[in-house]
């Protein structure tokens, strides 16, 4: 949305209207001098007629402006969950209070002092702008997204917004660029053009999306198609110094390609069945789910013979289970209320060693049994599902992905050189297990997986996914690797229950043979 600068210029022309003094004289001992202050008046209402009319103007552009604003986030207060966690919505309300609401505010200055923007508004950052269309960017390769389908509003077929204007699908273009994301950019790119060329008004001209996309295409060792639309760009200009020397550059890049042959492109990371996991294409045989079970688990105390745990196995060797109906509605009501002001961007590593980091883009709090009574009671039903001495607990983290959130896979032991206690800091030993709980359902992706044995799960609100880290010799099971997918539509909540090894002894002896249970 562009905000039209005429308001700018005329408004600033009109609003102090100043008329030249005469001469010092006396304008009541003269009629012809009457007729001069007679004329002065005629202009001074000239003036304010044309005030009041660009004020008018002003006005129904600012309603104008005010109802498609609020045309855009009508659907927000039906589910504010799905509509933010769309990831074009994301990028249009950073787009809205990081640029348009701006330009808004300035012509609204012109003449009032009234202000949009003071302390008591959260804007977000350009950080916060760029990591949206990165989160974009990683969710278009995971789950095989199209520029030209997003741009449209649709997501896997279902049509979830607005479409794109070309200088929108520009923005987008740009930061992937500068995000070196340069395929997505060139896709962007090249939809940008496409809608520029068919728009009646235009935001953006055509050498700027071709600048960019040039670039991109260099970037990418597209070095002939950059060449073809770095030949437009001269048509444009012909005398552009930055372009003629970008075409000086490519021609390089093409004489030495037909010297040396083809530079190679860096290989992507193999993540094994991950994406595949993720994306729900990667099922097990019936031969290996024939030996899977439900049952009611009653085993681990006395409680459970009144109250039993609903237990699906998702896998038998390595060990790995899920609660169903583990955690009330209530509760985790309970536990997100307390979590929200405190959550901070998750890290990764030990305590001493912890750095944020590209392969984990949530924020987590961290609860103690001994500040929150329901956190006890969480701690207390662990022990009961798992059957393991809570002496051993962490602090609950919870959890909450953003736009795209994810982790990649990895485990959530330590791996030491034999002689490293891992963990130094709180004494306890490696981690022996983990205890998920799903806090929300998940609309689209966010699913649980294990690529090294081919298991994926679903978030589902209330339920908790337990699996074991360690082998029964105490070393870690390699099998364990497990990633967090990324969220495409929704807000996924989940608290995580880590448990050591010490005070294990008799829960879970140890056996020098890794494959005992």
């Amino acid at each position: 949305m562009a905000v039209k600068s005429v308001f700018l210029l005329l408004l600033g022309n009109f609003l102090l209207i100043s008329v030249q003094s005469h001469n010092p004289s006396e304008f009541f001992t003269s009629v012809a001098n009457l007729e001069d202050l007679l004329e002065s008046e005629r202009t001074i209402l000239t003036r304010l007629d044309k005030y009041i009319r660009l004020s008018e103007e002003k006005t129904k552009f600012l309603k104008r402006q005010k109802e498609q604003m609020k045309n855009e986030i009508k659907d927000a207060s039906k589910d504010p969950i799905s509509f933010l966690s769309n990831p074009i919505n994301a990028f249009l309300l950073m787009k809205r209070l990081i640029d348009d609401y701006k330009k808004i505010d300035n012509l609204m200055q012109m003449g009032l002092e009234v202000h949009l923007f003071d302390d008591s508004i959260k804007q977000p950052s350009n950080n916060d702008y760029k990591g949206v269309v990165e989160s974009m960017g990683h969710l278009q390769e995971l789950y095989n997204l199209k520029a030209e389908d997003l741009a449209r509003g649709e997501i896997l077929g279902q049509v979830k917004t607005r479409e794109l204007a070309s200088d929108e699908c520009y923005t987008i273009g740009v930061i992937m660029t500068q995000t070196k994301q340069h395929e997505l950019a060139i896709a962007w790119l090249r939809e940008a053009l496409r809608r520029w060329s068919v728009e009646p008004e235009k935001a953006i001209s055509k050498f700027e999306i071709l600048d960019f996309l040039t670039y991109s295409m260099a970037e990418d060792g597209q070095y002939q198609e950059s060449l073809k639309y770095i030949n437009q760009m001269l048509k444009i200009d012909p005398k552009h110094e930055a372009t003629l020397k970008k075409k000086e550059v490519v021609e390089q890049w093409l004489s030495h390609i037909e010297q040396n042959g083809p530079k190679q492109k860096p290989s992507k990371p193999h993540r094994g069945l991950y994406e595949p996991l993720c994306r729900g294409e990667y099922q097990r045989t019936p031969a290996q789910v024939a030996n899977l079970r439900c049952r009611y688990e009653s085993k681990n105390s006395s409680f459970l013979k009144i109250a039993p745990f609903k237990l699906e196995e998702a896998s038998l060797d390595p060990l790995i289970v899920i609660y169903h109906n583990a955690i009330s509605d209530k509760e985790i009501d309970q536990i997100i209320q307390v979590s929200k002001p405190m959550l901070k961007r998750s890290m990764v590593g030990e305590s001493f060693s912890k750095e944020v980091s590209n392969e984990r883009t949530s924020q987590n709090a961290w609860l103690a049994d001994y500040d929150f009574e329901l956190v006890k009671v969480l701690s207390l039903r662990t022990e009961d599902m798992t059957g393991l001495d809570r002496k051993s607990y962490e602090s609950l983290q919870v959890n909450n992905y953003g736009i795209g959130g994810f982790y990649l896979p990895h485990f959530d032991w330590v791996r030491t050189n034999g002689t490293e206690e891992p963990y130094k800091d709180m004494g306890l030993g490696n981690r022996i297990a983990t205890l998920m709980y799903y806090l929300s359902d998940v609309e689209q992706g966010g699913a649980t997986v294990f690529p090294q044995i081919g298991v994926g799960v679903f978030p589902k609100k209330g339920s908790a996914i337990f699996w074991y880290n360690l082998l029964p010799d105490g070393t870690g099971d390699e099998r364990t690797l497990h990633g967090a997918c990324p969220v495409l539509l929704g807000s996924k909540w989940v608290a995580n229950k880590w448990i050591h090894q010490y005070h294990q002894e008799f829960r879970r002896p140890c056996d020098l043979h890794p494959n005992h249970w």
